[in-house]
């Protein structure tokens, strides 16, 4: 299973899933401070941030998203 977070609140609610290391995370820019980031790195998160925001209604721009996922990690699940 991936992660994908595309809202602050998205995130939120699956960090307790997040921090136990066993899923990578995608999450879209802006939804995290550099800082935090930095943090879950630190914490040995498997974290890719997009340089790009990822609007919750931009259905185009979120299935995009989920194809580049998919090249990585080839198989998973993605929780978005």
């Amino acid at each position: 299973m991936v992660v994908f977070a595309i809202t602050r609140e998205g995130y939120l609610e699956l960090e307790p899933i997040i921090k136990t290391l066993n899923y990578p995370l995608w999450v879209s820019a802006g939804v995290l401070s550099n800082s935090e980031l930095s943090e879950l790195r630190s914490l040995g998160v498997n974290l890719t941030n997009f340089s790009y925001s990822i609007e919750p209604n931009d259905m185009e721009t979120i299935l995009d998203a989920l194809a580049d996922i998919s090249l990585h990690h080839p198989g998973h699940r993605i929780w978005l």
